[in-house]
């Protein structure tokens, strides 16, 4: 029984007139649907959805789960931004009425007590990344990553330059090129060293006054710390281009060095923050003095200044504040055993050679 309904598709274990749930009546005045939507988006019949009972939908999923390998059920030495443990307190932090019943759009001086919880966990994360600024407004890693190629296509249209290449070593996360691609730059794969990290000499062919942004992901998708980042952060410096750091896998750097410190100017935390969906962006560039200029505002908001920056990330003003909740407990709790309680205040140490972790330890949280 258990190996056919975790085998067979929905579809297969249909009956028709099976019921799992029913939807409450509608408390609202009804609408046809003809009266909304134009006659060529409607359909000439309803979709033929599978019909089963309750306990056979709850089965087919439990047996689909039940064969996955799981950070549940057994140990799971990947630690990605997807895969590594997320304690099961997350639920509850995300879950806390007083926080998650608040609306995005609520006028703000309701909402103190929520400014208050952001703007401390901008501060955490901007010391942690050891540069000036941080925007919760990007709701995934992937969008953080693609609202920092925005802001540095920003800076170069606000110099007046038009660059068009994106470097991206091969061993740097997997949607840095899609990131480049709809930023509407171009994305150059930058070639490993046998070692595999980043080698200067690689890197110095493909430097020219068309290079816009190098992305690394340090340490990288192999696992290694790239130890000549602080000079490869240079070299871009030098031909007048940016260094984005990709932060997948910064959970296994966090109170030995810092972004900053090695020379990036910006970057996205992704998922580090342990939860999926996770994407503020810390170091945004201001295009008059190569960083952001925080201040406080008189209504709570901590608001970045100067130059001309890329417009909204999204339609809310900050990402889910569940999932902005577990990442200020894990920033917060990482610090209690480090150094008096004070990691985000470590100083860093930018070359560190030979430094290695293994390809499927470099994530992991727990």
């Amino acid at each position: 029984m258990r190996n056919r309904q975790a085998v067979e598709l929905l579809w297969d274990q249909s009956r028709t007139g099976c019921r799992a749930v029913e939807l409450p009546a509608c408390d609202v005045p009804e609408v046809a649907v003809q009266e909304l939507l134009p006659r060529q988006y409607l359909a000439e019949a309803p979709p033929p959805l599978p019909e089963l009972t309750e306990p056979e939908l709850v089965r087919h999923f439990v047996n689909l789960a039940s064969q996955n390998m799981s950070v549940d059920t057994h140990f799971y030495p990947l630690g990605s931004c997807t895969m590594k443990y997320n304690p099961k307190r997350n639920e509850v932090l995300a879950g806390l009425p007083g926080f998650v019943h608040l609306h995005p759009y609520q006028p703000d001086g309701t909402v103190q007590g929520l400014l208050e919880v952001f703007y401390e966990l901008q501060q955490m994360l901007a010391e942690i990344a050891g540069l000036d600024a941080v925007s919760l407004q990007p709701a995934a890693g992937a969008q953080g990553e693609m609202t920092a190629l925005l802001v540095a296509a920003a800076y170069f249209r606000d110099r007046g330059q038009r660059r068009t290449k994106v470097l991206i070593p091969d061993s740097a996360h997997g949607t840095n090129p899609a990131s480049a691609a709809m930023a509407g730059f171009r994305a150059v794969e930058v070639h490993s060293s046998s070692g595999g990290t980043l080698a200067p000499e690689h890197l110095a062919t493909h430097l020219d006054d068309q290079v816009a942004v190098l992305m690394v992901t340090n340490p990288n998708t192999l696992g290694l710390f790239e130890p000549h980042m602080a000079q490869i952060a240079r070299m871009v410096h030098d031909v007048g281009g940016l260094v984005y750091l990709d932060g997948a896998n910064m959970n296994a750097i966090l109170g030995i060095t810092r972004p900053g410190d090695f020379g990036a100017d910006h970057g996205s935390v992704h998922a580090r923050e342990d939860i999926q969906s996770f994407g503020p962006l810390f170091g945004a560039i201001d295009p008059s003095q190569h960083t952001v200029v925080a201040k406080i505002t008189d209504r709570g908001y901590r608001n970045t200044g100067g130059g001309q920056g890329p417009g909204k990330a999204a339609a809310k003003v900050h990402s889910g504040q569940d999932v902005l909740f577990v990442g200020i407990q894990f920033t917060d709790g990482f610090a209690q055993p480090t150094f008096g309680g004070h990691l985000f205040r470590l100083g860093g140490m930018p070359d560190i050679q030979g430094a290695e972790v293994g390809a499927n330890g470099v994530r992991v949280a727990d």
